[in-house]
């Protein structure tokens, strides 16, 4: 059980750069059906800024729910970058 905040809630910003805004809109939309439904607390905010996708988090939970969150978005972004090499690899050939 991690601290719960009854103020402000916690709030984080993360940002990943893609080689190209096309790249970033991809990954918005594979990660976007895998937010829903968030826990009550929990807002997530996702879309593509150029060549970013940006991920804002607001929390009134604890500071564990916070990090799972950033770790779950962070693993499936992986995933689907690992994807995305591939399938550049295999149009390259």
């Amino acid at each position: 059980m991690g601290l719960s905040f009854e103020g402000e809630p916690i709030r984080a910003v993360l940002e990943i750069t893609y080689d190209s805004e096309e790249e970033a809109r991809l990954v918005a939309s594979a990660l976007s059906p895998d937010n829903l439904p968030l826990p009550d607390g929990l807002r997530l905010s996702m879309y593509a800024e150029e060549r970013k996708l940006v991920l804002e988090v607001e929390c009134r939970r604890s500071v564990h729910s916070l990090l799972n969150t950033l770790d779950d978005v962070l693993s499936m972004a992986s995933l689907i970058n690992k994807v995305i090499s591939e399938v550049k690899a295999k149009i390259n050939k």
